[in-house]
């Protein structure tokens, strides 16, 4: 359990450093202004950074790439269906959220869960994983070259591993053939995406919907 706890923390610095060195400091003074305002969520804003071009798949079969996550704002979660534990407490957040924001009258962003393990996480298994947080998620997979494109400016990490008793075998970004039974320890940070189509803010671990609702409202207010 402290080994998960230490991995997680690891993680989650090695995300936030990753998207400080990437998106830098923005200078814009209204910005600066929201960023003293926000209680939980880190501002990533900078037009100079927009996201790779990339083309995946929704758990619909249709084509899922850059147009479809402009014009209205968006909640973007990596993850995986075969997660024990970080990916379900993320969405289990995350339909919290929705329901805040509803009760709050709030504008409410599409969530977009784009899994980090295509090779399981077929588009009709995203679905009906899915739906058991909320009806109105949306599950991404398709090609592991486009992932791990699309992943970058997000500074998220992940990687394959294999247990062997107490043992852990890090595997990499890349499958051996024949591995079928296998973990991927990954960042958890939930990404809000501005109707640009480009990354805003991040919200790191642990999530608190409350507060994120809070924070999603400054910045609705702010633009």
């Amino acid at each position: 359990m402290l080994k998960k706890i230490a991995l997680v923390f690891v993680l989650a610095v090695v995300t936030l450093l990753s998207l400080l060195f990437y998106y830098g400091t923005d200078s814009t003074p209204n910005n600066q202004a929201l960023k003293k305002q926000l209680k939980v969520s880190k501002l990533l804003v900078n037009p100079n950074r927009p996201l790779p071009q990339f083309s995946l798949i929704d758990h619909n079969g249709v084509v899922f790439d850059n147009d479809r996550l402009k014009n209205q704002w968006s909640l973007v979660f990596f993850g995986y269906t075969h997660c024990p534990d970080v990916c379900p407490t993320g969405l289990m957040d995350m339909a919290m959220l929705e329901q805040v924001l509803e009760n709050e009258k709030i504008q409410v962003p599409k969530v977009v869960f784009i899994t980090l393990d295509p090779k399981r996480d077929t588009p009709a298994l995203l679905k009906t994983y899915l739906t058991h947080f909320s009806e109105d998620f949306l599950g991404v997979s398709g090609d592991t070259n486009q992932v791990n494109q699309l992943i970058r400016p997000f500074g998220t990490f992940y990687e394959f591993v294999m247990y062997s008793g107490d043992k852990q075998v890090v595997l990499g970004q890349s499958l051996p053939e024949g591995v079928e039974d296998y973990h991927v320890n990954h960042t958890a940070w939930i990404y809000l995406i501005s109707p640009d189509g480009e990354i805003f803010a991040g919200f790191p671990t642990p999530h608190k919907p409350k507060d994120m609702a809070k924070d999603i409202q400054l910045i609705f207010n702010h633009q």
